[in-house]
């Protein structure tokens, strides 16, 4: 059963307040639970911003800006209301963490819930870039049914059953890295991303011929993810010659 996030308990570990089990515990869901590591690393961006010193009065007023464009957002408007209010009594423009740790809490909360909704609204698809084209397996004088039956599930987009085929075809001879690359496309389209990405990386940490696909294809599986920074960084490292280049520029454009 999936554990609720305490977001009291990030604030106390951030603070160093965490001890003995509770501290012992903490950690060790940080190392178990990537999702939650996700939110918690989140979270302390957060939590550094809101801590920091304003520099002058234009930058709280920012803030009380932002917070009423979040408020035209679906997130709970008594929340940001608090905060709003919190800061119309300050005297100098301070937050203290002690004194306003439920202000803060509040704020990280809404400002978590608005990049989720923003990403959730990003104009990237990964069905936009996943035109893989067809391919041709079968070479002259070969006669082998694996071959065949790859080649037209894949170009039929039946990509488990090509999942099948190269996997046998790989343990005729598994040094083919043009099967590695098209049995691990057909697992990003499976959403079976850890294997599909270590088999990808692979290639792109080679000189073979299929290295630039294997760095478009590597992209794609991270935007398919959602995981948009590690795509615009796999994207980066795809070379100008490379056939999918003005693709990936596009796709960096619009991440």
């Amino acid at each position: 059963m999936k554990k609720e996030i305490d977001y009291l308990e990030i604030e106390k570990y951030l603070l160093n307040e965490l001890e003995g089990e509770k501290l012992l515990d903490f950690e060790n869901r940080l190392k178990e639970d990537v999702a939650f590591a996700k939110e918690v690393s989140l979270y302390k961006e957060v939590h550094h911003t809101l801590s920091s010193r304003f520099s002058n009065y234009k930058e709280e007023n920012d803030l009380r800006n932002t917070l009423e464009d979040l408020s035209t957002i679906h997130i709970n408007k008594p929340i940001i209301s608090q905060v709003k209010e919190e800061l119309s009594k300050k005297e100098v423009p301070v937050f203290s963490l002690k004194k306003y740790r439920k202000y803060l809490v509040a704020a990280s909360l809404v400002l978590f819930a608005s990049i989720l909704w923003m990403n959730s609204n990003k104009s990237v698809n990964y069905n936009d870039y996943n035109e893989h084209g067809t391919i041709e397996l079968v070479v002259r004088g070969a006669n082998n049914e694996h071959l065949s039956s790859a080649e037209k599930a894949f170009n039929t987009k039946n990509y488990a059953l090509a999942e099948k085929e190269f996997t046998a075809l790989l343990k005729e001879d598994s040094t083919k890295i043009e099967l590695q690359l098209y049995l691990a496309i057909c697992m990003v389209e499976q959403n079976k991303f850890a294997l599909a990405d270590n088999m990808l990386h692979k290639i792109t940490q080679g000189n073979s011929v299929y290295k630039s696909k294997a760095i478009w294809n590597l992209a794609l599986s991270k935007l398919k993810q959602k995981e948009y920074n590690s795509c615009k960084k796999v994207l980066q490292t795809l070379p100008k010659e490379a056939e999918d280049y003005t693709r990936a520029q596009k796709l960096l454009d619009n991440l």
